[in-house]
């Protein structure tokens, strides 16, 4: 089996050590300020068993580990069960992108990579801020928890946080995750409008909406891998 790339990243509030399987990336592991890099091939060798058992299962959903220079053919936006297969026209011009039914297309110079990919992320973003909203708003109804607004960005770590003042800003790369994982991202960042922390009482109010937010929690953890490689480079 091909080796994945390793990436360390320190962070100054992590208290262990996590490993990651990233789409595109390959292994990523992350370490707390001042951390002994010599003990990360022991911490490897020790969830040997979860890696391999975690990419299996990865690659079966056709996600891509290893970095991905090919342009993509298709679009799965899971959380709101669309796809779109994407079609390139390479000519002398500026490169845009549009939408005809199930099918885009980008025109343009296509050895202008960074391009392309710029308009495929602004397409994404476009999605986001058209569909999550409104789902948004449904399950606020349907929790009776209220919010000021929302926002549409695309972070690299987070999948949505709450302000003090109520609005709720969302990552458009959820659109690349299961509903049931968007959905519980919702109430999580819901429930902040009531507990603007992680207590015992926040806890309770989020079950009390989703009894079974632990699992989803636990997967929401590695919901990147959903997200295609070149939507996280």
């Amino acid at each position: 089996m091909t080796e994945l790339p390793l990436t360390i990243k320190e962070h100054p509030r992590a208290k262990n050590v996590l490993v990651k399987l990233v789409p595109g990336r390959g292994l990523e592991v992350v370490v707390p300020r001042g951390y002994d890099r010599t003990q990360v091939p022991g911490v490897l060798q020790r969830k040997q068993g979860w890696i391999e058992r975690t990419r299996r299962l990865m690659e079966a959903d056709g996600i891509q580990l290893m970095r991905n220079e090919e342009l993509p053919e298709r679009i799965l936006f899971r959380c709101i069960d669309v796809e779109r297969r994407v079609d390139y026209l390479r000519k002398n011009a500026k490169v845009r992108i549009t939408e005809n039914g199930t099918r885009l297309l980008i025109s343009g110079d296509m050895k202008d990579r960074d391009a392309v990919m710029t308009v495929l992320k602004r397409y994404v973003a476009g999605q986001a801020r058209l569909h999550l909203p409104s789902r948004l708003a449904e399950t606020s109804r349907r929790t009776g928890l209220e919010y000021a607004d929302t926002r549409i960005r695309t972070q690299k770590t987070r999948w949505g946080s709450c302000s003090s003042r109520g609005s709720i800003s969302l990552n458009a790369k959820l659109l690349f995750l299961p509903a049931e994982l968007v959905e519980q991202l919702f109430v999580h960042e819901l429930c902040h409008r009531k507990h603007m922390n992680h207590s015992p009482a926040y806890w309770r109010l989020v079950a009390s909406h989703q009894p079974d937010y632990r699992r989803l929690e636990e997967e929401l953890k590695n919901g990147n891998r959903f997200v295609p490689g070149w939507m996280l480079a």
